[in-house]
């Protein structure tokens, strides 16, 4: 039980190292530093790899515990012990997941916000106005086309 703990407390730190870098990208885009994103993505991507190689370790350690693989033999070997350490392992590994899951959410808004903010400025750079999607106006007719010329033939 003692090799299982320990690789649930490696798959807890590369989960932490997997939020750091979320932090530092979320910053990053916070900054528009794209030197520091391009790193901290860089680290995103090797954290991820790094916990997907676990799933194999995984795998084979609940076989050796005689458990089936995957999330139902985790869950069953934590039924079947009482072990502190191994549940305060499992929780820590639950919680730092939590957080990785919250800060991947935020640095998924900020992303679409910031792509959505890049669309519009080029549709003013190419239309001159800003598409909307509004079916009716304020007034209740069809929304007009932009009287105003483009940028380009201003």
């Amino acid at each position: 039980m003692k090799d299982f703990i320990r690789l649930l407390d490696k798959t807890t730190s590369l989960t932490h190292e997997l939020l750091c870098a979320l932090g530092e990208e979320r910053a990053a885009l916070s900054e528009q530093d794209t030197t520091i994103l391009e790193t901290a993505i860089e680290k995103k991507l090797g954290a991820a790899q790094a916990l997907q190689a676990m799933d194999p370790q995984r795998d084979a350690a609940l076989k050796k515990q005689g458990a089936a693989p995957g999330l139902a033999g985790l869950q069953a070997i934590l039924a079947n012990n009482a072990d502190q350490k191994l549940h305060d392992s499992w929780q820590a590994l639950c919680d730092a997941s939590q957080r990785c899951k919250e800060e991947n959410l935020l640095v998924g808004t900020m992303i679409r916000k910031n792509q959505l903010v890049t669309e519009q400025a080029l549709q003013v750079l190419r239309r001159g106005s800003i598409e909307t999607v509004q079916t009716y106006s304020a007034n209740g007719t069809p929304p007009r086309q932009s009287l105003s010329n483009p940028l380009g033939k201003a």
